[in-house]
């Protein structure tokens, strides 16, 4: 008889959990990247995103990842950390795109630029749990769900709701 070992190609077991980049102080000259992650009407949300941050006169760029089912392109991380200071990453709904989204977000940390995931509430324990598996102390913000039936005012609403703790995470104010 003959014995057969699968092993899982997947499996990410981190024995620590790192804690995230110290986020700059203030906003003051920086630059926000502001990471749609190609989920429908994510990019409404974001858009009220970008007016809010005009609106304290804080810069952003945006970027938008091809699909959400996939880690973004190893050449728009490189560009996000030519060109920005701190991340947010949104608007993650579903398990494939928070695990995407989480590890962008790590990957984005380990190459200097500290940030925030925004996801819907059904996906917290994914989130901590993909936090967990790949040994980071992510960022995250959590938003009602789903997202994807509410009118554009509504998407506004919860961008204009969540606007004070995404400041609040992506600056030295609070590291959790």
């Amino acid at each position: 008889m003959t014995t057969s070992v699968l092993r899982d190609p997947t499996a990410e077991i981190a024995a620590l959990k790192r804690q995230r980049l110290n986020p700059p102080t203030d906003l003051d000259g920086k630059v926000v990247a502001l990471m749609d992650i190609g989920k429908m009407r994510g990019d409404e949300f974001i858009d009220r995103l970008e007016q809010l941050f005009e609106e304290r006169g804080i810069a952003t760029k945006r970027y938008k990842k091809p699909t959400n089912t996939r880690t973004a392109p190893s050449e728009m991380i490189q560009q996000i950390v030519r060109e920005t200071d701190v991340v947010v990453v949104a608007l993650s709904d579903c398990g494939s795109c928070t695990s995407c989204s989480t590890h962008d977000l790590n990957d984005l940390d380990q190459l200097g630029i500290p940030g925030v995931s925004i996801l819907t509430d059904e996906f917290r324990e994914a989130f901590s749990g993909q936090c967990e598996k790949i040994g980071f102390d992510g960022a995250s913000i959590f938003t009602p769900h789903p997202m994807q039936n509410k009118t554009t005012e509504e998407l506004h609403e919860f961008a204009d709701s969540v606007m004070e703790e995404i400041l609040t995470k992506i600056t030295h104010t609070n590291l959790n």
